[in-house]
């Protein structure tokens, strides 16, 4: 008996683990068209490790995939991952789909069959003129453009949330909803002031998707994807979007799939397009709505003392890369945050490092998926440290503190404790102290060579104005600055946009740099960017224009001394600094 219950309680178990896997195959429900693609999807809730084992398309050609989107269910809260196919039919009739498979655990679930439906493009034309009238590409006679393009073009901005804390992100995004042949210009991209930003996806990802509202279906196309981590608490509104768009429109009637075209900067109001019998192009522009979001003040209560802005869901772990150092070698200790949250937020923690025991400053690394919300991964702090004196050495823990906003508590974590020894033997410095005097020879050789060249100048300008009459003094011509080329400035970076990504960064940093040392003239403890802002505020530089340029120096230096993605491709860096530099030429000359 108790064995029976035992079985019948283990298969309740299972029975109750496989309920919350949702598994399901989502197909057209309207017929497709021959030679034209469609989609088709799997579904997977509730099971965060599986192996999905997709069935066998044939006699559909399989043009794409699998495109995954994971996220989280409003409904459950559960985790799902939506697997996304794109086929094309060759011949029209009636086809059957089989469902995938989905290893979970030990068990193999199985989704639902699908029924396809596909027609002639003949069949799909009539289908056409005997519905509600055609839409997309055909402009009817008794149509108007303006309406038209207001029921099938629009502009939407997205968030997952309105109010959040300081350091929880926010997910924004902005779509564009589309049914029509178009052409769109982005021509003015929101601020986000009072965030550190993440770009999750941009243009270059070209992310297309299908979407039902109001019972028509509108391409989907992703213009930006983003992540937003508040720096302070406060109300905050996000400029809208603006785009401009070029619809054209036929007055022929064609079974003809529409397109759209998107592009940021590089469709202008005079573009020219060759022209076609019976087709008319109109332009209107679309924006979003500001959107308004409330930062919270993190609190107060039970807040450690070690607290330094750290939200989301951490561990940490420290070691020593070697635990046994001779004198005057230096010894590194490796601190990694890891887990999800506001990670590009984190700094350094402070060290208390130990008397006779002398650290430097960390050299940060990151390793972190762009794509998950809020970031995941780790970041690792390498700190550098030397000792003089020979014995064993205890470092002291390193203390981490951060706020869960799932469970609104603060939790703190500590290290173990770590030793160090410390020989008595020296760590050889054999070939420094060589190439220090090296160096001094060659200073004491530079400084002959320039005591005879002072020398032969003094005398030849003795000589000079000893045979010749000094000239009058004439009146000093000032230089005029010449306006440089710049797609000359920026050549060499244009060169590595497809090298290594530290080197472009490196190259495009020193760039700009150059640009405006040649017309400041900046030097020495003059060269920082507090400074440049300062000259170029006097020059008569706007706000938008020096926080564009700080951007760009912030994404230079994430690339030269971390490991952490921009969230932009090397071209669209470049593309935003030429546009930049060109909008500084007409303000500087």
């Amino acid at each position: 008996m108790k064995k029976t219950k035992a079985i019948f309680f283990l298969l309740l178990i299972s029975l109750t683990g496989s309920s919350q896997v949702v598994f399901k195959t989502i197909a057209p429900t309207e017929p497709v068209v021959a030679g034209e693609s469609f989609r088709i999807q799997f579904y997977v809730e509730g099971s965060p490790a599986h192996e999905l084992i997709p069935p066998d398309f044939y006699p559909f050609r399989l043009v794409e995939g699998p495109d995954i989107y994971p996220g989280k269910s409003k409904g459950t809260g559960l985790l799902f991952k939506n697997y996304i196919y794109t086929l094309v039919a060759a011949q029209p009739g009636e086809y059957r789909i089989p469902g995938a498979s989905l290893r979970t655990g030990n068990s193999i679930l199985q989704s639902s069959n699908a029924r396809i439906t596909v027609i002639s493009a003949a069949r799909s034309m009539e289908s056409v003129n005997t519905a509600n009238g055609p839409t997309g590409y055909y402009l009817g006679p008794e149509e108007n453009a303006q309406i038209k393009i207001k029921e099938n073009l629009f502009l939407r901005v997205s968030a997952d949330k309105k109010t959040c804390y300081v350091g929880e992100p926010v997910l924004v995004i902005y779509k564009l909803y589309s049914r029509l042949e178009s052409s769109t210009d982005i021509i003015k991209n929101p601020g986000f002031y009072g965030f550190t930003v993440q770009d999750m996806i941009g243009l270059q990802e070209q992310k297309l998707s299908t979407e039902q509202l109001n019972g028509k279906e509108f391409y989907v196309h992703i213009i930006r994807k983003l992540q937003l981590y508040p720096l302070q608490a406060g109300r905050f509104t996000i400029d809208p979007m603006e785009i401009k768009n070029r619809v054209k429109f036929s007055t022929r009637v064609m079974n003809r799939k529409t397109e759209q075209r998107i592009a940021e900067g590089m469709l202008g109001a005079s573009e020219e397009e060759p022209e076609e019998e019976g087709v008319t192009i109109v332009e209107n522009q679309l924006r979003t709505e500001p959107l308004s979001i409330e930062v919270k003040p993190l609190p107060e209560k039970n807040k450690p003392v070690d607290f330094n802005a750290a939200v989301g869901k951490f561990t940490l772990q420290t070691r020593l890369e070697q635990p046994t150092l001779s004198r005057n070698e230096e010894g590194f200790l490796l601190v990694t945050i890891e887990g999800e949250g506001n990670f590009i937020q984190l700094s350094a923690p402070v060290i208390e490092w130990p008397a006779g025991m002398e650290g430097f400053g960390a050299v940060v690394t990151d390793s972190l998926d762009k794509l998950k919300i809020p970031l995941a991964g780790k970041r690792q702090f390498r700190f550098g440290f030397v000792c003089t004196e020979p014995g064993a050495y205890k470092l002291p823990v390193v203390r981490f503190s951060f706020f869960d906003t799932d469970s609104n508590r603060y939790s703190s974590l500590v290290s173990k404790v770590l030793e160090v020894n410390i020989s008595n033997q020296e760590k050889k410095r054999l070939q420094n102290e060589e190439h220090k005097i090296s160096i001094d020879e060659l200073s004491q050789q530079k400084s002959r060579i320039a005591i005879i060249v002072v020398f032969l100048l003094v005398s030849s300008v003795l000589a000079y104005w000893a045979l010749k009459k000094k000239p009058a003094a004439g009146i000093p011509v000032p230089v005029k600055k010449v306006k440089p080329d710049i797609s000359e400035v920026l050549s060499d970076a244009a060169g590595m946009v497809a090298g290594e990504d530290n080197a472009f960064y490196a190259t495009l940093h020193r760039s700009i740099w150059n640009y405006f040392q040649d017309y400041f003239e900046l030097a020495g403890s003059a060269r920082n960017k507090e400074n440049l802002f300062d000259l170029l505020k006097q020059k008569g530089a706007g706000d938008d224009a020096i926080h564009s340029l700080s951007t760009i120096f912030s994404d230079c230096e994430t690339g030269i001394y971390t490991s952490a993605v921009t969230g932009k491709s090397n071209a669209v860096l470049l593309e935003e600094t030429r546009e930049l530099l060109e909008k500084m030429n007409g303000i500087l000359f």
